[in-house]
């Protein structure tokens, strides 16, 4: 994996991706500019569980809430 910037996008990317976006005007930089940059932009979205969606679709929400929160962390 590799970590590649253009203007204030930071990407991390496979090895072979970051060749081609380099080739086509991206640079490298640090896997830690990637982590910062990253704790500040993402956010949880808050999704409202009403009476009219079943278990299953609660559960299924839920649990994506759940993944979303730690992979802020």
């Amino acid at each position: 994996m590799k970590t590649i910037k253009k203007g204030d996008e930071v990407r991390r990317v496979s090895e072979k991706e970051a060749m081609f976006f380099v080739k086509n005007g991206w640079n490298y930089c640090p896997k830690n500019e990637f982590k910062s940059d990253r704790k500040k932009s993402v956010k949880v979205d808050e999704v409202e569980v009403t009476d009219n969606i079943s278990d299953k679709k609660k559960r299924k929400l839920r649990k994506e809430n759940k993944r979303k929160k730690y992979q802020n962390n």
